[in-house]
This record gives structure tokens, C-alpha cells and sequence, in this order.
């Protein structure tokens, strides 16, 4: 399953001062939504843990995320590889930055997660919404940082939504019996 998300911001922060947010593994693995720890590699990459889930549906997702471009002051990308309950995942996340003028920077952004296995499978279609949310709740944590205005944060989805994933971890719990057995 391939999703992509883009879209734009600005923010009162000068280009060089948002860079420095984009380009420091150290500033930027934290913004990451639900994130949960981060741990510096020697090559530079950096292993990040997030929660993830919906409703009653938890777990934690493991990223292996390397910045693989870095243009300061313009330009910095990230490339992640990672699992999460049953299914593995790839993400790319790009961020284009322009001198908005009077010290404010636009921020230019895109992103794609590729994702497969078990949950994909098994949940299909609910991926998105989830996926939607948390991009959404990574961007506004990149412009808070960037000293944006706070706005809403998108919270959980549907009370339908989540009594369907509560179904579909049922069905990974049968199925991770039926494994073991």
C-alpha cells in the first residue's frame, strides 16, 4: 500500500534557524508523532521508537531513519525503513525551504510511506486515516517548533473506526496462536 502527503507552511523562523530543526537528527526523530526514544548511530542514522495504534489497537514501531539529503540551507530529506505489528514499512519525508521574507521561512513538504505485510492485509483501507493523522500531527509539531501558531491536533478517529482495528487485532491474536501452535 503506497500513500503520499504534501502541502506547505510558513513560519516566523528564519531559513538557516528552520534548517537547523530539519538537518539535526538529534531535533528532528522527537517531532516525530507518538514518538518514544531515539538512539544515534555511529553512521548517523538514528533508531526511533514511536507508539502507534488506534482505539484499543497498540504497539510500537521501529524506524531506522537516515538523513539522506542535507542542502543547508534549503533542502533535507530522510529515508526510514521500519515494522510494525506484523508488517514493515518504508518512508521518505522531504523538506524544501524558502526565504519568505521579513524572517519568516516557507517550509515545502512531502512525504511517502509504502507499506507491507500482515497489516496491510488484514487492514487494508484503515491504514490511510491513521496514516493521515499522524503526518498531520508530525507537521504541526515541525511548525510549533519552528515557532508556528498552535493549532488543533488531530486526535483519534471514529468511535466505527475504532471498534473495526479492535476486530482486526482479534484476528492477529488468533492468527499469532494458530503460529505458535
Amino acid at each position: 500500500m503506497a500513500i503520499e502527503f504534501d502541502g506547505d507552511f510558513t513560519v516566523p523562523t528564519s531559513q538557516d534557524d528552520a534548517f537547523a530543526v530539519f538537518s539535526e537528527m538529534g531535533r528532528f526523530a522527537p517531532l516525530l508523532p507518538t514518538y518514544k526514544s531515539h538512539e544515534i548511530r555511529e553512521d548517523g542514522s538514528a533508531d526511533v521508537s514511536v507508539k502507534v495504534g488506534v482505539g484499543k489497537v497498540r504497539g510500537t514501531a521501529k524506524v531506522n531513519l537516515t538523513r539522506e539529503e542535507c542542502h543547508a540551507p534549503v533542502r533535507a530529506k530522510y529515508v526510514g525503513k521500519g515494522s510494525v505489528m506484523g508488517g514493515v514499512f518504508n518512508l521518505i519525508a522531504e523538506f524544501d525551504l524558502e526565504n519568505a521574507g521579513r524572517g519568516e521561512t516557507r517550509v515545502n513538504w512531502h512525504g511517502e510511506l509504502l507499506m507491507f505485510g500482515k497489516l496491510v492485509s488484514l487492514a487494508g483501507g484503515m491504514i490511510k486515516p491513521v496514516a493521515q493523522r499522524d503526518i498531520a500531527n508530525l507537521i504541526e509539531a515541525v511548525r510549533l517548533a519552528l515557532g508556528g501558531a498552535e493549532a488543533e491536533v488531530i486526535e483519534e478517529p471514529p468511535g466505527w473506526f475504532t471498534k473495526l482495528l479492535s476486530r482486526i487485532r482479534g484476528w492477529f491474536r488468533r492468527g499469532d496462536r494458530k503460529e505458535g501452535q
